[in-house]
Parts: structure tokens; sequence; C-alpha cells
């Protein structure tokens, strides 16, 4: 699977074009197609190639299935096992997002025939449980257990040990066999969720985002997973490491404050230090190159498609309003703006214009007011003006 492929396969709206079509998605893609001339015919050519797996899978038996599924995780193990002394998530999201087209054509189909998995093959396991739309935050227990949040901005807390208190009310018991497995909390856009972990770190997980965790820290390190974007207050210990696992970098932390931004469809990697100091060292590596050491208010830019990573100075808490309902930009690209409108609101936003994307403007927006009052806002700060199509759907003109 190329990183083209892989782009659009964990993006949710793509799926529900090949899978679960209707006017509004339809619209969507027709206009992105429009403004994306460069990516029309790969794009079309992987919708096709999904097209007829979900016929294929239609005809397949449950034990073929159950065959494939099987072959999809040996690979994965295969691949890992190979690299178990770099830690990389490449070989793990090709598989996840095969996972995951499964997942949307009804096909959940992979077993494990070992008795003591990876939390890796874990991941992986409960990668295909993971729905690609929804209207709830979800949250997967250690032992499968799907478990629906209910509220947009709900709260998870692991720091009683043996406990999981859910929305500061209803309480999940955990076992100390499930302290080393993995947990997933999925967070769909028009959402967002905080969570104290085990060690008393807490998280605040925006919309569209999805992080992996463990029960209980019980290594050497305290590694998370992430996709998305996330705001850490990392609960210092010398004596263990705090890693962020993405898909291209790795963040290691003591103790510190920063945010993550680590979006699939985006293209770059955007780490923010507000306090503290923090790694970021991009995955695979070689020996002689060096790791990026942050400090306070700075950013380091990864570059997916070139793999180069660019430091600069900047206001840290424009990169962290975010957990407080706000968005504050200076001179940044208007899209970029209505990127994250898109994932508060769960909404789409397109340009009649493409130049228009490009546009730099500064303002504040306060997403916990009335959305009509945010878009006027938006147009007068940006000299444009949006018309509504439907109830989820925006054209800047």
């Amino acid at each position: 699977m190329t990183p083209f492929d892989q782009k659009f396969v964990e993006n949710p709206q793509f799926l529900n074009w090949v899978f679960r079509s209707n006017p509004v998605i339809e619209s969507y893609w027709k206009d992105y197609l429009i403004e994306n001339p460069s990516e029309a015919d790969q794009l079309l050519e992987l919708k096709a190639r999904l097209t007829e797996l979900r016929f294929s899978n239609d005809m397949l038996t449950k034990s073929e299935k159950e065959e494939l599924g099987i072959r999809i995780t040996s690979r994965l193990s295969r691949e890992l096992m190979q690299n178990k002394r770099r830690l990389i998530l490449n070989a793990f999201m090709k598989y996840a997002a095969v996972a995951l087209i499964f997942a949307a054509i009804g096909g959940s189909v992979v077993y494990f025939s070992i008795n003591k998995e990876t939390v890796y093959q874990q991941f992986a396991r409960q990668a295909i449980q993971v729905p690609t739309s929804g209207q709830e935050p979800l949250l997967i227990t250690s032992n499968g257990e799907n478990v629906k949040l209910k509220k947009s901005n709900s709260t998870i807390d692991y720091s009683q040990k043996g406990t999981v208190v859910l929305n500061n009310d209803s309480v999940l018991r955990t076992t100390e066999d499930a302290s080393n497995e993995m947990n997933q909390l999925v967070i769909p856009y028009g959402n967002q969720s905080r969570i104290v972990l085990s060690d008393n770190t807490v998280v605040w997980l925006n919309a569209g985002s999805r992080l992996v965790y463990p029960t209980q820290f019980n290594k050497k390190t305290r590694e998370v997973v992430l996709f998305g974007e996330a705001y850490f207050d990392v609960t210092k210990n010398p004596d263990k490491p705090f890693i962020v696992k993405t898909s291209n970098l790795d963040v290691k932390v003591l103790g510190t404050k920063f945010n993550i931004s680590a979006y699939a469809e985006d293209n770059a990697i955007q780490t923010v230090l507000k306090e503290g100091s923090v790694v970021v060292k991009r995955k695979g590596a070689g020996i002689f190159e060096k790791e990026v050491v942050l400090t306070p208010n700075q950013m380091a830019s990864f570059d997916k498609n070139t793999g180069n990573t660019k430091i600069q100075e900047v206001d840290a808490n424009y990169f962290t309003l975010w957990t407080k309902g706000l968005i504050s930009f200076d001179e940044i690209d208007f899209v970029r703006v209505t990127k994250k409108l898109e994932r508060f609101y769960n909404i789409s936003i397109n340009f009649s214009d493409p130049q228009k994307e490009i546009i730099r403007i500064s303002g504040k927006l306060d997403l916990k007011r009335n959305r009509k009052e945010v878009m006027e806002y938006l147009e007068k700060v940006s000299l444009s003006s949006f018309e509504q199509v439907n109830e989820n759907q925006y054209i800047i003109k």
C-alpha cells in the first residue's frame, strides 16, 4: 500500500464515499477531484480497487476471510520482529489500513493462533473494531469491550488503580492481567476528550483523533500511540521516559507540556513545546542522524513528503487554545483554519477557488459560540463569503 493509498484509506470520508455514499459525500469528492486534478487518476483507481474488494469480500466464505486475516497479521508480526530493536509503526500502519477496510465492509476477520500477543498484535486486533464514522467517542478496553462515552466532551480517568472512571460518574473495573494490554480511545469529528493515564499524565484529544495506551505503565518506558492531535501534560518520572509514537515520528519526554498534530490527511506533523524539553526523532533515522531537541515556544514541523524537519519560534499558546474551545491563528493559510473547523463541527468546507486556500489570515475563534456566528466572523477576517449548501456542507466564495 502506497503512502497515497494509506492517506485516503485512513480518511473516514473517503471510506464512506466508497462503501456508504450519499449525495452530500458524492458532492464533496466531486469538488475535491476538481480542486486536486493531479490526484484524480490515482484516487479514482483506488476507489475502483476498494469497490472491487467489497464485492470480493461479499463472496468470500468465513474460512477464506479467516485465512486472509491470518496472512495479514502473520506478515505484520514478521516485520515487527525484524525491527524489534527499532520500534516502528510503518509496517503496522500498512496492515492496519487493510484491516480498517475490512471493518468498513463488514469483514472483521483477523484471528490470532498464539496465546501471548504482542501489544501491536493486540492493537491490530482492536483496530478493526474502530468505526470509520460515528457520533460518540468510543473507548475500546483491553479486553475488547466497546464502551460508548455518550458525551461529546468526555473524560476518562485511569489514575485509581483497578478502575476506570468515565465522565466522573460510571466506573469500569480492570484486572491485573489486563495491565499490559492496549486500550484505545477513538474521538470522531465533532468531539473532544480528556484522559488521565495511570501515571497521572493528562491528555486532551482533539476531534478526529485516536490514542492507544496501556491500562498501566509496567515497562521501562511509558509508550502511547497517537493518530490525530493531542495536548500532553506529562507527569515527570526520570526513570521512565514518556514516548509518543506517530506514523513518522517519536517524541520522547520526561515531564513536560506539549502539543502534537499528526493527522493522516495532513502533509506535516507539528510538535509544539509549551514547557520542559522534548526530543523529536524520525522513524528509521540512521545512527548519525541528529535528534531534534525543542525548548519552550519552539515548533518542529516534519514534512512527510520530504522527510525534513523545520524548527521555528512560535507562541505555544496559539497551538493549545483548542483544549479550551478556542482557535487562535496568526498569518496562517486559510485552509488550515477551515480544516480545524471541519474536525470540530464535523462538517465539510470547500473552496470555489483553490487560490483562496493559501490566503493568510489572522484572528481568534470561540468555538463554543453558535456555529453561524463563528462562520460570520471568519467571513469578515478572510474577506470571503460562506454559502451553506446543507446542514453540514459549506462553500467559500
